[in-house]
């Protein structure tokens, strides 16, 4: 099967996952209860995109990715990967699929040579990617994994997974434990691997490496999808922060400013300075703005954390 740019790479349809059973007798004797994993996940992603999945634990992240990779029966629900179902061709799916889960288990009487010449038995190792990977990380491969600490260790995994190039990461907290310096070295390894066409889908808690390289993001709370959003798009649309100093007497007042119905939050940082958070119409702020003499004023994107934080207040 051809990729193109277009292709849709991962296709989720009404993923729901229940743990557990309820078992009744009569109306009032209830043993058992239903858990909800997920309900209703659905999200497509595309060929080439970094797809940033977000929520805090217990949202339903690590059991919509488990049910992707097919370690969980679904509750109902469809997936495909390259066009193909996740169940019945699983072989097939497998070849083309990298997974680093977040607790990655390793051999830990394997170097980390020995790890990445086991996993090439399954799948062909790009040399030259390999010696790249090699230069970027600074592990010691030589080691034995259990000599190793866990930031190293995550290391092995990545290079081992993606020594191969596939044509789909998926990633559940890949940089746990690593350093700035190796984490931004695995950011460009990600968007290196981007312009050739891999896609990648990203679980993360860090909300700053998800807005530096992610071009969407879902946002999963108590198992539902709850919004799908291109990360430019979702900064510019859903907050933004002012900063307003104004000239003179003629000042208005937090009450004031709370009138507005775009008006989320505001502060008076100092006399006759204010600072707000505000929805994605700033129009009524500008015409309210308008009847008073202004000394300085800001207005930029709020950050994907602050964004996140509306969304689980």
């Amino acid at each position: 099967m051809t990729e193109t740019a277009s292709e849709t790479i991962l296709q989720v349809s009404n993923l729901t996952k229940i743990y557990g059973r309820e078992i009744r007798i009569g109306n009032r004797i209830q043993f058992g209860q239903h858990v909800r994993g997920a309900h209703e996940v659905s999200f497509q992603i595309k060929r080439g995109e970094i797809f940033g999945f977000l929520g805090p634990n217990g949202a339903g992240k690590t059991t919509s990715m488990r049910a992707i990779l097919d370690y969980l029966k679904l509750g109902k629900g469809k997936i495909q990967i390259f066009g193909f179902d996740h169940r019945k061709d699983r072989v097939e799916i497998r070849k083309r699929i990298g997974y680093v889960p977040g607790d990655m288990a390793l051999f830990e009487n394997f170097t980390g040579e020995e790890l990445i010449s086991y996993f090439g038995k399954f799948r062909p190792i790009d040399q030259e990617f390999l010696q790249e990977l090699r230069s970027l990380f600074r592990v010691k491969l030589h080691k034995k994994i259990k000599s190793l600490s866990k930031g190293n260790r995550q290391q092995v995994g990545l290079i081992a997974v993606m020594a191969s190039k596939p044509s789909l990461l998926i990633l559940d907290e890949p940089t746990s434990g690593l350093d700035p310096l190796m984490t931004a070295n695995f950011h460009k390894i990600l968007k290196k691997l981007q312009k050739e066409g891999v896609t990648t889908f990203l679980s993360s808690h860090d909300l700053a490496e998800v807005q530096a390289i992610c071009d969407r993001v879902g946002i999963i709370r108590n198992g539902e999808m709850i919004l799908v959003e291109a990360v430019t798009e979702l900064k510019s649309k859903f907050l933004q922060n002012m900063m307003i100093q104004f000239t003179g007497e003629n000042t208005p007042t937090e009450e004031d400013f709370n009138q507005l119905d775009t008006v989320i939050s505001v502060e008076c940082i100092k006399p006759h300075t204010y600072k707000l958070k505000i929805g994605k119409d700033v129009t009524q702020v500008l015409k309210f703005l308008s009847r008073y003499e202004l000394k300085r004023f800001t207005c930029e994107d709020a950050d994907l954390e602050e964004i996140f934080l509306q969304y689980y207040r």
